[in-house]
């Protein structure tokens, strides 16, 4: 998929330490040699029926060399040529879904360490979480009132006027979760697909029937909860708890204006 076209994006001014290029980050976490960046994309609860709060999920495609039919929130590794942190995320969320990334919320947890490669090559990568928005939300309707039973009846959404456009080379498919879904599902480990719900619940697999959840990493489950967590507070929801810890939902700064996706 091409690059997008410029665009301006809101950028809290807690997430300025994040708009600097990858080697200046890296320089600034030695313990690091790679940096990976994911992406939860919210779809408020009038856009759904019955309305629920839902969160972007991409299913990966069988054919990847890894983590090959597991489900994963938009996003991906940080590379040299991005001009900032930030920007790799509003590149990477255009390559995998088509959506064009307009404002950044706030990072979602502290951040997850993967580590691979042997002993002579050693990996250690940081994966960095951030709730955004995106532009293709704001264009659609939610439904009338009186047409919300017809729609539930016959299993529509209006969700469905979000064109999320996946690369078939990478995803087979997306599907928008609600917080139950992810809370529900109980969090197992298999020797090679680590971290994947072992819970069988209908409609995950292929979009009918029965199928397992499987997530490419099984921390994202606590990363997804927790995004659930402050998106519904900031959007004047109830506090939720995620083991044991309340978040708070403010923005923590000014909005900066003027960034944009080269």
């Amino acid at each position: 998929m091409s690059s997008p076209n410029p665009i301006q994006i809101h950028i809290p001014s807690t997430l300025t330490p994040f708009a600097v290029p990858l080697t200046s980050y890296l320089t600034t976490h030695p313990s690091f040699s790679r940096l990976a960046i994911s992406a939860c994309i919210f779809a408020p609860a009038h856009l759904s029926t019955p309305p629920t709060t839902r969160l972007l999920l991409l299913h990966r495609a069988h054919t990847e060399p890894s983590f090959r039919n597991l489900w994963e929130i938009p996003g991906g590794g940080v590379e040299a040529t991005d001009p900032t942190v930030l920007h790799a995320l509003a590149r990477e969320v255009f390559e995998e879904t088509g959506l064009h990334l307009t404002r950044f919320i706030r990072q979602v947890g502290p951040g997850e360490v993967l580590t691979g490669g042997d002993e002579s090559t050693p990996i250690r990568c940081q994966r960095l979480s951030f709730e955004i928005e995106v532009a293709e939300m704001g264009s659609v309707e939610a439904p009338l009132e009186e047409e919300r039973d017809g729609m539930a009846a016959r299993g529509l959404s209006v969700l469905e006027d979000v064109r999320v456009v996946v690369d078939p080379a990478e995803h087979q498919g997306f599907r928008w979760v609600s917080e139950a879904e992810v809370r529900d599902a109980t969090c197992l480990v298999a020797s090679g697909e680590t971290g994947y719900f072992g819970k069988r619940r209908a409609g995950w697999e292929h979009g009918q029937g029965e199928g397992e959840v499987k997530l490419v990493f099984e921390d994202q489950q606590q990363v997804m909860l927790e995004a659930f967590a402050m998106h519904v507070m900031r959007t004047g929801g109830h506090p939720m708890w995620v083991q044991g810890r309340m978040f708070q939902g403010s923005l923590g700064g000014q909005l900066l204006q003027g960034k944009v996706v080269e």
